[in-house]
């Protein structure tokens, strides 16, 4: 909604209107057709003293992870994921949350298990038996809170919701792991061998 979205509302009023030139639904013989083109309004980079509009949007989003820890064999399993994120409006809620939920799953295989393997500059597991993604036996039970404020300028008031939580997750399970574990972990995917000999 928040890239197409302007130019499907702008054809759709251009439609309403021709139908209503015509005195509505009941007289028209011919195909109503339109289309526009949309643009986000310019942004402006930043001055000197940091103030400007360098973008068309901010995504807000928190994420809380709780986890459990093997240090023996440096197992992990999170066991509840909690995510607040500013929407925009939410125009399909069901939708939206599917959203936030899709991107915690690929913000815990960033944290947990995605990493491209290079020997020799070639990828080593370029396909899905050796590069690992999350399946749903890896993921928690996963609380999200919607928070709706429209943002002006955008289409319908509407955000991008799919990508917040693929951010916002991945910091928040190696915080729960430095928590739990006491390391220093800095990199992610974090690895059994990163947990090992607590």
């Amino acid at each position: 909604t928040m890239m197409t979205g302007g130019a499907v509302q702008l054809a759709c009023q251009a439609v309403r209107t021709e139908i209503e030139r015509h005195g509505g639904l009941q007289d028209l013989r011919q195909p109503v057709e339109a289309s526009r083109v949309f643009h986000h309004r310019p942004t402006r980079k930043l001055d000197a003293e940091g103030q400007g509009d360098p973008h068309v949007s901010f995504a807000f989003g928190a994420a809380r992870a709780v986890v459990e820890v093997d240090t023996d064999l440096g197992l992990v399993r999170v066991v509840q994921l909690a995510v607040a994120q500013d929407v925009g409006r939410a125009l399909n809620p069901q939708s939206v949350l599917g959203q936030i939920e899709g991107g915690s799953a690929q913000g815990l295989g960033l944290a947990l298990m995605e990493e491209v393997t290079l020997v020799d500059g070639q990828v080593k597991n370029a396909s899905f038996t050796d590069y690992l993604i999350p399946t749903i036996l890896d993921m928690p039970p996963v609380v999200s809170e919607m928070i709706e404020e429209p943002e002006p300028g955008l289409p319908y008031g509407a955000k991008g919701v799919g990508e917040p939580s693929t951010v916002v997750v991945p910091a928040a399970v190696v915080a729960a792991l430095r928590q739990a574990t006491g390391r220093d972990l800095r990199r992610a995917p974090v690895k059994p061998d990163d947990l090992v000999g607590l």
